[in-house]
């Protein structure tokens, strides 16, 4: 699950207005489309995954969010991602196909649509980049987000550092 504090940067990074569709792929657990849900008043969440465990996690959190703005879609993409214009696009996980899902996101999403891709290993970052960049994108944001929490040892609170986590964010037209 992306961790709190990484999800409402990710979430942030997507500018969600009420009307927009987002696209989340590799939703995992759903934590970051489940959260943009609850903006997207007037729009809706297509969220992708082939894990069965994350999509038994989405449908409870689904029914306990009581979403219906959610559709959860058992699969990959590009090839499962629903053939409507979105708006956003937030990637997750990729399962190696980035360069045809950010394929996909240029010609399907709307003329100032953001695509926002986290990342946990270098060569994902790496490869997010050059992909955005083969794409024309001219703007690209790589923010790295290192969340350290407090942990007891006996009396006294020690900081434990996550491992850090790459937020790319491109947007259409720039």
């Amino acid at each position: 699950m992306t961790k709190e504090e990484v999800r409402a940067v990710s979430v942030a990074k997507l500018q969600l207005e009420p009307h927009h569709i987002l696209v989340d792929v590799g939703a995992g657990t759903g934590s970051v489309g489940i959260e943009a849900a609850g903006y997207l008043s007037k729009g809706r969440v297509y969220g992708i995954e082939v894990n069965p465990d994350g999509i038994d996690i989405i449908k409870k959190n689904i029914e306990k969010f009581q979403l219906e703005n959610y559709k959860l879609i058992d699969g990959l993409a590009p090839e499962n991602i629903p053939d409507v214009k979105y708006h956003r696009m937030f990637v997750g996980g990729s399962k190696g196909n980035l360069d045809t899902i950010v394929d996909h996101f240029m010609k399907h999403s709307a003329e100032d649509g953001v695509i926002v891709i986290n990342a946990i290993v270098l060569e994902t970052l790496s490869r997010a980049v050059d992909t955005l960049k083969a794409n024309g994108f001219a703007d690209i944001e790589v923010v790295s987000m290192t969340v350290a929490r407090n942990r007891k040892v006996g009396t006294m609170n020690m900081m434990m550092g996550e491992n850090p986590i790459y937020i790319i964010t491109a947007k259409r037209g720039e």
